[in-house]
């Protein structure tokens, strides 16, 4: 039986590009993640803490204090691992 995929696509694209531009384990503010997921995914102020409190739950980021986040390291790296994820997805 193949595993199902519980992150979600778009969280794992917005894990990615956090990747990509500061790092794994890196902290960045608050102010940072919300213009991410302003500019490149544009959701609205109002659902900015709801993206937080989901990618918590799905141990992608960890929230430090209240002005920090902490970027985690995910199993799936949809960069250099792709063929990973299309198993995840029962394309394989």
């Amino acid at each position: 039986m193949k595993k199902k995929l519980k992150i979600g696509l778009l969280y794992l694209g917005l894990h990615n590009q956090l990747v990509k531009k500061y790092g794994v384990n890196s902290i960045i503010t608050r102010k940072e993640f919300f213009c991410k997921l302003g500019k490149h995914y544009m959701i609205p102020k109002d659902l900015r803490h709801y993206i937080v409190s989901e990618m918590t739950d799905k141990k992608l980021i960890e929230v430090v204090n209240r002005d920090n986040i902490k970027i985690l390291p995910c199993e799936i790296d949809i960069e250099k691992e792709p063929q990973k994820l299309y198993r995840f997805l029962n394309f394989v």
